[in-house]
């Protein structure tokens, strides 16, 4: 009789154990169901900005957001405004020749600058001032579609 006790202890043992395994997988599954994203949250920061373009480098003329350059060419960013306070803003020029947009090794500018809160354009020279505003056109020699981005972050 001692081991048919044993035989049914050892038996509710491992059902239980059995059991309690089963329920965690479920509880596993069960928590990992979905993953959902919700949209952009802007808080404090920059609303929203435009790159445009331009010829010549006094922005005199028409600044727009594509251009067909005949030979200089120079970069802005509109900003709404939002964020009041020291940011940096790392321009990238980025080449389309190879089907996807590749940054162009070299062809970087750091601008340092106080956002007012306001409209502002900052230009593509360390200290967002158009005096100095980079030509691009030095990395942009090769034939193909280029572009600039500009990443705002605060210092």
């Amino acid at each position: 009789m001692k081991n048919g006790k044993k035989s049914r202890k050892l038996l509710v043992v491992t059902t239980a154990l059995t059991i309690v395994a089963l329920a965690s997988v479920l509880v596993a599954y069960a928590v990992t169901i979905g993953t959902y994203t919700g949209g952009n949250v802007t808080v404090g920061g920059v609303t929203s900005g435009t790159i445009t373009y331009n010829n010549n480098l006094d922005g005199s003329g028409t600044w727009s957001t594509t251009l067909s350059p005949g030979s200089s060419w120079y970069t802005k960013l509109s900003v709404t405004g939002g964020f009041t306070g020291p940011v940096t803003v790392t321009w990238q020029l980025q080449s389309f020749a190879t089907g996807s947009w590749v940054d162009v090794s070299g062809a970087t500018v750091t601008t340092s600058i106080s956002l007012t809160g306001t409209a502002q354009d900052i230009y593509a020279t360390t200290n967002g001032l158009i005096s100095g505003n980079h030509d691009w056109s030095g990395q942009a020699s090769s034939g193909g579609t280029y572009h600039v981005i500009a990443t705002v972050a605060s210092a």
